[in-house]
């Protein structure tokens, strides 16, 4: 990829490819996808289900591995990164240990009842307005990882090697990076 990036989907390869969100701010996050042989690993979803569905609309007419996505890695415990998991929820779901024990202690449900609220919180509810007042929390059912991991995890994506390294704490407790060297991406979440 060259030149300066636009939003939405971009190919990095002909089987990798980054959702990314450029002129970023609180809650717009970058995502990605693996493909190889008939098999598809997603990194991260959105911050609500409307979002992570124009996401996997876009991957699925790009990439036809990505209608049945097997492998979702969470790389980390914000909400942006894993609110939209229901959507894959037949998907084998990864996260560091650190990063599941985390998207516990802050799920959907409590930004839904936060911003429920923010209105009458004064200059703290204006404020959780001014940054998340775009998105929908309410409906967004608390879909945490199946599948746990310390330190490193190797797996493979069709014929493709892709390593999980945990490198939290860091921006979270449990920071994960997605390392694919057959295409040359590291996925960063937010490290």
């Amino acid at each position: 990829m060259k030149g300066t990036p636009k939003a939405g989907l971009q190919a990095l390869t002909d089987s990798a490819y980054a959702w990314l969100a450029p002129q970023g701010s609180w809650g717009w996050s970058n995502a990605g996808l693996i493909a190889d042989g008939e098999e598809s690993l997603l990194v991260d979803t959105l911050y609500d289900l409307a979002l992570t569905d124009r996401m996997l609309r876009a991957m699925r007419r790009a990439e036809p591995r990505a209608r049945a996505i097997g492998t979702l890695v969470n790389t980390h415990a914000n909400g942006d990164h894993c609110h939209g998991n229901e959507l894959v929820a037949d998907a084998r779901i990864i996260a560091s240990s650190a990063s599941a024990a985390e998207m516990n202690e802050l799920p959907p449900e409590a930004m839904a009842a936060i911003m429920e609220m923010a209105a009458t919180m004064g200059s703290v509810g204006a404020y959780f307005l001014h940054c998340f007042g775009q998105f929908t929390f309410k409906g967004i059912t608390h879909t945490p990882p199946n599948c746990t991991f310390d330190g490193k995890l190797d797996l493979m994506v069709g014929d493709k090697p892709v390593h999980l390294i945990e490198v939290g704490p860091a921006h979270t407790r449990g920071d994960v990076l997605v390392y694919s060297p057959k295409d040359r991406a590291v996925f960063t979440g937010d490290i």
